[in-house]
This record gives C-alpha cells, structure tokens and sequence, in this order.
C-alpha cells in the first residue's frame, strides 16, 4: 500500500491460535491439544503474545502511512465505535481496553503494533462472545505469571461483551469501526471493500510467516 494511504481491516478467525513474530510455537502452545481438536497456528508480523481467536472475536487492523499514523488515533475510533454501541470502555496501560464492572475492570481487547521508517500499523481484537473456558486449553502461560496469579484469576480478568450488552455482534462491530473511520479523527477517504480469501500477496504474507523459526 502507498504510504499515503489509510486501511483499515476488520475479520475473525475460526480457532486459530496466533502468535508473535519472535515466537516459538512449541513452547508458547499446546500443539499436541491444537492438532487434537483441529485449530490452525498462525503467526504475525508484530510483537506480542500469543492468543486464542474464534468465531467470538472481532480483530481489527489500522493502518498508515507517517505521519499520520498515530496509535492514538486509532485507539480512540475503537472506543467510539464500542460508545455508539452502549458500552463505555477506556484504554489500561500499553495494550488493553477495559471496561468497569462490580467486580473490577475487565479486560475486552489487546492490541499489537509495529512500525517502520515510513509507516505503522496498530492491530488488536475485540471479544464479543469468545469461549473463555477455552483460553487455557491451548496456551502455555508464563510460569511466573501462573505462581503469581494461577489460571483462575487470569480468566477473571477478561470479559465478553455480551456481557454488557447482550445480543451485540460482528456486523455491529464492524459497522462501527467504518463509521468511525471515514470521520474527522482519521480524516479517512475512499471505499469500503471485501479482500478475497485467495488472493497473491496475502499467499506470499504466509509463505514468508509459516517457518517457525
């Protein structure tokens, strides 16, 4: 993409356990339990840690040439589109969003980013009604982490937003986010379009992520 344009993904990934770009499969996941119940390992181009994806996550990718690219920015058409939805969410620390409940803030989204000399690029999801019981059965958590905190309470502290307002969806989602888009904040211009799933340079994008080392 020219670095004077401006794009913005949105999709969801049936099971697919994605991880970072620095990240080895073997000891970040559960493969054997991947292979057994049938869920996909893919990897990015960003940092981060690896997380659980299905048909209950919206993800969601900004991006841009500098400088205009402003993580900032982006985060905030997040939090207006969730707003317009009914749900009031504020940004917590470098990654998340979270929302406030009885019992706390919980998180709903964790983003990535990653930047070069002439552009960035902001990616993240947003969990609308994912299987949480499922977050465990194919990730291996940091050990220091689960002595200090245990797998209990590190489910604890996500949330689905059917929870909040039951009966929200991908579509609502998504319409949103281009809602928010093509407003003042990111002074988008252009058109909505729909990538196919066979196309050229996405199949090069996976050749070049695959090998895990």
């Amino acid at each position: 993409m020219p670095a004077t344009q401006r794009v913005l993904f949105l999709w969801r990934n049936a099971d697919t356990v994605v991880i970072g770009r620095a990240q080895n499969p073997w000891k970040e996941c559960n493969t054997r339990r991947m292979e057994e119940d049938n869920v996909r390992l893919a990897r990015r181009s960003s940092g981060g840690g690896a997380v659980f994806h299905d048909l209950g996550n919206t993800c969601f990718t900004f991006m841009a040439g500098k400088p205009e690219y402003d993580k900032t920015i982006s985060t905030s058409i997040v939090l207006n589109a969730l707003n317009a939805l009914g749900v009031s969410a504020e940004a917590s620390g470098r990654n998340d969003l979270v929302v406030k409940t009885a019992e706390g803030d919980r998180k709903v989204s964790g983003s990535a980013y990653r930047e070069t000399k002439d552009r960035g690029f902001h990616h993240g999801t947003l969990l609308l009604n994912a299987d949480l019981s499922r977050l465990a059965n194919y990730l291996n958590p940091d050990k220091k982490k689960l002595a200090a905190k245990g797998i209990t309470s590190v489910r604890s502290r996500v949330t689905n937003l059917t929870e909040l307002l039951p009966g929200i969806t991908h579509e609502q989602v998504c319409e949103g986010h281009n809602r928010g888009l093509f407003r003042p904040l990111w002074r988008a211009r252009g058109s909505r379009n729909h990538l196919p799933g066979q196309n050229a340079r996405l199949a090069k994008l996976r050749r070049n992520l695959c090998p895990p080392e």
